[in-house]
């Protein structure tokens, strides 16, 4: 993983402030211990390390260090960030390509929602929306893989890849709940 500065805009980052190696994975248990250390609860006896959990908890207001907590926890969100700090490290931004890339990207939306509102027209829609929340399940855990190898290697090429890995599982997030709003419709008529 590449280095990244501990500062960012003058203030600590995210994973410096749960004491969190910088990367995709984060290791769950430690990030809720932290979390509740920052905020002063029974777990900052227990971390071990009070004093520097009281001192970076005074440089942080307790809604910062919700949002920092929040933002670790979902791997989107995370992954959202830590794009951004390599950015900010390699002063990265989207390119020609990355543009262009995105008429493909709405083009797999328009497929996606086509797909969606086909299945709840066949015979069975129950069946065939629950056949496309599978779907989508399989390809976002797909893709969360691509994405964490890509951002293991922050190579200038696949922190290209992991941004349109990103807003594929975005798009997947959005018809997922659409799916789970329409299987939902479906039950209720049943």
């Amino acid at each position: 993983m590449a280095t990244i500065s501990a500062v960012v805009d003058g203030s600590k980052n995210y994973f410096d402030l749960f004491d969190l190696p910088i990367g995709f994975v984060v290791d769950q248990s430690r990030l809720s211990e932290r979390y509740r250390a920052l905020l002063g609860g029974d777990a900052a006896t227990s971390y071990g390390n009070s004093r520097s959990a009281n001192s970076s908890a005074q440089e942080q207001s307790p809604i910062e260090i919700e949002l920092a907590y929040r933002t670790l926890l979902d791997p989107l969100a995370r992954a959202a960030y830590l794009l951004d700090l390599l950015d900010c490290r390699s002063e990265g931004r989207a390119s020609a390509a990355e543009y262009a890339a995105l008429g493909g990207f709405l083009m797999a939306e328009i497929e996606l929602r086509e797909s969606l509102d086909e299945a709840t027209s066949r015979p069975d829609p129950a069946a065939a929306v629950a056949g496309m929340l599978t779907h989508l399940a399989e390809e976002g855990a797909s893709l969360e893989k691509d994405l964490q190898r890509m951002l293991a290697d922050p190579s200038p090429q696949n922190l290209a890849a992991a941004r349109e890995i990103l807003r594929r599982l975005e798009l997947l997030g959005t018809c997922r709940r659409d799916a789970e709003d329409r299987r939902a419709a479906l039950a209720s008529r049943a």
